[in-house]
């Protein structure tokens, strides 16, 4: 045998419209506020529901503030690195992984724009990638074909007393073997 509760009774609530002597099962909030609420039948919550406006009597600029605000489910927000709680846990604590680094959050009060590959990496390195003619990311394969194709060009014995391709071959020989050191590869 199960045992099955009986439902209570609800007491009969008069629909709040007028007129109506329907039963009021369906609730309907009077204002914005969402504290007080009138009781109708089906047919009048629906024609109420269809005629009622949440932001009736708000101009467009607080109607604009408030679905802003709905973004945060109406919570208080506030600037990343604003919160004097946020910093003092932040301070704390240890940061292994240079997560909340200040700099790259913003919270010094600027955009930190993503950086470009060259950005990146030190001057020398880039300009050595600049000299080679290749492009970030660096890739062994690609420094080494363009190594060879600028040594044939520059080198001494192709080019018969001249001192400017003998000075770019020497250049040419170090930016080539600093890439290379960089990327862990033997020259």
């Amino acid at each position: 045998m199960i045992y099955r509760p009986k439902k209570k009774e609800v007491p009969f609530r008069p629909c709040d419209h007028t007129g109506c002597p329907a039963c009021g099962e369906y609730r309907a909030p009077k204002d914005r506020r969402l504290k007080e609420y009138y009781w109708f039948c089906l047919k009048h919550v629906t024609e109420y529901n269809k005629n009622w406006d949440f932001y009736l009597g708000l101009s467009s600029e607080e109607i604009e503030s408030h679905i802003q605000n709905d973004v945060t489910w109406q919570r208080p927000t506030w600037r990343l690195g604003e919160n004097q709680t946020f910093r003092a846990n932040l301070n704390s604590t240890r940061d292994t992984f240079g997560l909340f680094n200040e700099d790259e959050l913003g919270m010094n009060g600027t955009y930190n724009p993503p950086q470009s590959p060259e950005q990146k990496h030190e001057a020398r390195l880039v300009e050595a990638a600049r000299f080679l003619e290749v492009t970030f990311p660096l890739m062994v394969s690609v420094v080494k074909k363009q190594y060879k194709m600028l040594a044939k060009k520059y080198h001494p014995d192709t080019n018969q007393g001249n001192t400017d391709a003998e000075h770019m071959f020497k250049k040419l020989n170090e930016h080539y073997r600093y890439i290379m050191k960089r990327l862990g590869e033997k020259p």
